[in-house]
Formats: C-alpha cells, structure tokens, sequence
C-alpha cells in the first residue's frame, strides 16, 4: 500500500506546505512573543519542524501496524502509548541535543530550552493524535474504495454466474448419464432406479434454488456432495470409493454454498472416467484458531491422456473467494505421484463478519 504522503504531487505539496506553515508559526512565537534571537528562533524552528516532518512520515506504518481491528483493544493502546513515548523521547531528544551543541554559549536560550521542554511534549502529543487520526481516516477512506470495487466487481460475477449456474456448477453430462443409469435400472433394480431418482431430485433442488452469494453449514453442502456421489458411485459401482474425515467442530462452519461442487466433478471427471482400477476421492476437514480446512484427494492414472475442459469450474472457485475474502490464495492445488490433492482454506472471521450483516 502506497504511502498517502508520496501517492501523487499534490499529497506531497499539502504535507509538506503544512510542515512549512507550522515552522513558521513556530518561529512567530519564539521571534516575537519570547523575543528570541532571529538566527536562533529560526534554527530552533527548523530544527523540531524537520525532525516532526520525518517522524509524521514513519508514523504512517506504526498506523498500518496498529489498526483496531488487528489488535485488542489493550494491545492497540499499549502499542501507540509505547510509540508514542518512543517518538517524542527521540524528537525532544534530538533537537535539544543539536540545540545544545550550537547554542552552548547562549545561556540565556539554554534555559528558556530547558523550560519549554514540557509545553514542547504536549504539542508532541497533540501532532501525534492529529497526524494518527489523519492517517485512521485515509486507511478507513481507502478500505471503503475497496469494498466498493469489489461489491460492485461481485454484483458483475453475480449476474454472469446466475446465467450461467446450471452449465457451470451441475454438469449436463452428470445429468444425462444419471438420466440413463435410471432408466436401465427401472428394467434391472426399480427400487435403486427409485432412490437415484430422489438423489436426483433432491441433489438439483438444493443447486437450483440456492444462492451462490450466500454461506451456508459445511454439514448441509456435504450432504449434496454424498448424493452427488451416491448418484455417481451407481454408475461406476466399486470403481468409485468415497470417504469422510471430519474433524469435530466442522459441521457447523459456515461455507460459501455450492463451492465445492466443481472440485469433486473434478475429481470424478479427472480421476474415476480415465482409470481402470478403484479410485478413493478422500474428504477431510480440520479446524484451526482462525479458519479451517477442506482437503480434496483422489486417485488418478498418470498415464491416461487428460480429459479436455474449460476450466470454469476452479476459475469460478477463485474469483468468489477473492472477492469474498479478499484473499488470492485460499484455494491449492497439487499432484504427486498418483494423487490430486485440493485443499479450500475459509477464515474464521471474515465468515463471521459477513453473517453478521
């Protein structure tokens, strides 16, 4: 992030003119009110000035470092209570000490230097708490800018992904595949042709009618996801084995619905269509302090030619977590050897957030 004093000319122009302004204010008070020397008013003037001017820039990241949200609230008023202190021991301190060493004869400025130390610290506290609030308020500024941009960048996805939710997150050859396996089975075994029917019903419900930009409980997406691949394992019989480990504490976390839909039509498509032998599609979930994680295993035969595809369904998976998160690295992808591996991360916190709105 781009300091605020540097990010163009003007910003320059006005922190700087500022810093001008007060030197000669400054300056004012010790020239004509203390009556202090021209050459030594001046040089006192310039000397705190200076040494403010700079201590304003760095203050810029103790401000980043020190946002409210980031710390508790006894940790946000230590951390600026300690800098704080730190500062204005390091600008008093310095500028008497360059003061000094000038004006060592001038015992007359020496002492009014001695005097005015404690009327110098609290304008340092007051400068501290203006140029800290300036800062707040840029970063508050420039946040709102964010989440406008990416609300109006989500509202775009929205209307996109709504056109297109069947083709990209219920795969139309799933349909007609399922739709033939019913349609032996009412010959074969009617009883399982009528349970894949419900399957079937219940699994396009729950994609149809939800809304992709809300969360909900990781335990209703996973009971999709088993029929999902129930319905798939009465096509592949024993080619297809599927497994849940579940850490305790996951079901009740709060998931973006139907985001993992294309990871395991992935996995299906990538994994059981190319191989000859069973394929395991492992899924595991652990919790953490401040997010937990979704892991996506399956079995593959690397030497099977790769199955073509557009690739929608993880280029969708990104961009709804970037901008729901704003986080471009919550979804990992990784081969080795014979296995796929996928692993989802949500935080805590921003899940918590946004429920709360």
């Amino acid at each position: 992030m781009i300091h605020p004093v540097f990010q163009n000319l003007r910003s320059i122009s006005v922190y700087f003119g500022t810093w001008i302004l007060l030197a000669g204010i400054h300056f004012s008070i010790l020239f004509f009110q203390f009556r202090i020397p021209l050459n030594i008013a001046l040089a006192d003037s310039l000397i705190y000035n200076f040494l403010l001017c700079m201590i304003g820039v760095a203050l810029w990241y103790v401000i980043r470092y020190s946002m409210p949200g980031n710390h508790p609230g006894f940790s946000f008023i230590f951390n600026h209570f300690t800098s704080l202190i730190l500062l204005l021991v390091f600008w008093l301190g310095t500028g008497y000490a360059l003061l000094s060493v000038l004006f060592k004869d001038q015992a007359v400025f020496m002492n009014f230097l001695g005097l005015s130390i404690p009327y110098r610290f609290i304008v340092g506290i007051m400068l501290y708490a203006f140029t800290g609030l300036a800062y707040y308020l840029i970063l508050m500024y420039r946040d709102l800018q964010d989440k406008a941009k990416a609300e109006t960048r989500l509202n775009e996805l929205l209307k996109e992904s709504e056109l297109n939710m069947l083709k990209s997150q219920i795969n139309p050859h799933f349909l007609f595949n399922s739709l033939n396996s019913i349609s032996s089975l009412t010959i074969t075994d009617p009883g399982k042709a009528q349970e894949m029917v419900v399957k079937l019903s219940e699994f396009l419900r729950y994609s149809v009618t939800s809304n992709i930009n809300t969360f909900t409980t990781l335990d209703k997406e996973m009971q999709n996801i088993q029929r999902y691949l129930e319905i798939e394992k009465i096509r592949f019989g024993d080619k297809l084995v599927f497994e849940f480990d579940m850490a305790p504490g996951c079901s009740s976390r709060h998931i973006p619905v139907m985001i993992l839909q294309p990871l395991f039509e992935n996995a299906i498509k990538h994994g059981v269509y190319e191989s000859t032998e069973p394929v395991k599609v492992l899924t595991r979930c652990s919790t953490f302090a401040d997010y937990f994680e979704i892991s996506i295993t399956n079995d593959f035969d690397p030497s099977a030619p790769a199955r073509k595809g557009s690739g929608i369904g993880l280029r969708n998976i990104r961009e709804r977590l970037r901008l729901m998160f704003r986080n471009d690295s919550l979804l990992k992808t990784s081969a080795s050897q014979n296995v796929f591996q996928v692993i989802l991360t949500i935080p805590n916190q921003v899940v918590e957030n946004t429920l709360k709105q």
